[in-house]
């Protein structure tokens, strides 16, 4: 079994999802490191308790990896063979960004070889994935169809989130959270 309380979360992509993310954690008396390319106010960093660090520092430090990263050419495949060799033989992956932020084929290795302990996958790098993609025959590894977090309210905000999207175009004004934005 394996508890959050006192372990070192690492959370790469302090946006909008991951600020949740570390604002849930303050509860468990985790410490949170993160890892992002904006600078993240220091206010912002003290109220969710999160400490920036490196990638290569939170990789290694991290007990938990969770992924929050937009898709665009700089996070795509930002965890492959070299990030994952970083990680403790104990430590778990989440990734519930998006599939091609994560290098399957690294991963699977990685989990086949004990490089690292386990996977929690809400994305793979194609939807649909094939029937046949090997992460799904790995006892270390748990799958969700992109909709681990469904709920009536969570589908309630998608909705608000889409048509704050279209206010936004409709207004000049670039929509959020995009795939490949340049």
């Amino acid at each position: 079994q394996f508890e959050v309380t006192d372990k070192t979360v690492g959370i790469i992509g302090l946006g909008r999802i991951g600020k949740q993310v570390a604002k849930r954690l303050t509860g468990f008396d985790t410490r949170t490191i993160y890892y992002d390319v904006v600078d993240i106010p220091e206010d912002v960093q003290k109220d969710l308790k999160a400490e920036p660090v490196s990638l290569e520092e939170l990789l290694r430090e991290s007990d938990i990896v969770t992924l929050h990263t937009p898709l665009n050419r700089q996070t795509q495949g930002i965890i492959s063979d070299r990030e994952l060799a970083m990680m403790k033989p104990t430590a778990f992956l989440i990734s519930t960004c998006r599939g091609p932020v994560t290098d399957e084929k690294a991963l699977y290795r990685a989990l086949v070889d004990g490089q690292i302990a386990a996977a929690g996958l809400d994305v793979l790098e194609v939807e649909p994935t094939p029937k046949d993609n090997p992460l799904f025959e790995l006892d270390n590894v748990t799958i969700t169809p992109h909709m681990a977090g469904l709920t009536e309210e969570a589908s309630e905000r998608c909705a608000a989130f889409a048509y704050s999207n279209i206010g936004r175009v409709v207004a000049g004004d670039a929509p959020e959270s995009l795939v490949f934005p340049e």
